[in-house]
């Protein structure tokens, strides 16, 4: 691997993991109950709504990080590294925190389909770009 695609991961990997932790900390200035979420045993519907913001906010930021790792000339492999990489984070994370089974499920499941969104987001950006007049 040469340095470029060294640094597509990093700052791929970096890009989601910024992102992720500036939205909770978003989400948590506008709903600070939601902070309390790892420490509970049992969850309401309000909490489960909040839940559902932190997986659309970890999704958000995998699109982002899958966009970032293509524009620095990350390729199919180094995006996958980068899922994985932060598929571990989740890993232990889970382990870590009480949380419901659906909700880390559904995490793992949706790395690396929306690092992969975010490099297709890119590839159609790209065209578009070099090709203005062009309908897909």
């Amino acid at each position: 691997m040469n340095f470029r695609k060294i640094l597509s991961v990093i700052i791929g990997f970096g890009t989601i993991g910024l992102l992720s932790s500036a939205l909770a900390k978003l989400q948590g200035y506008l709903f600070p109950t939601s902070l309390q979420l790892f420490k509970q045993a049992t969850f309401t519907a309000d909490d489960m709504l909040q839940f559902t913001i932190k997986l659309a906010s970890v999704y958000i930021s995998c699109i982002a990080g899958g966009i970032v790792t293509a524009l620095c000339g990350g390729e199919y492999r180094q995006q996958r590294i980068v899922a994985v990489s932060i598929i571990l984070i989740i890993i232990w994370l889970w382990i870590s925190t009480i949380h419901p089974f659906w909700f880390w499920a559904l995490l793992l499941i949706g790395i690396l389909p929306f690092v992969l969104i975010g490099v297709k987001i890119k590839k159609l950006i790209a065209s578009k770009i070099k090709n203005p007049g062009h309908r897909s």
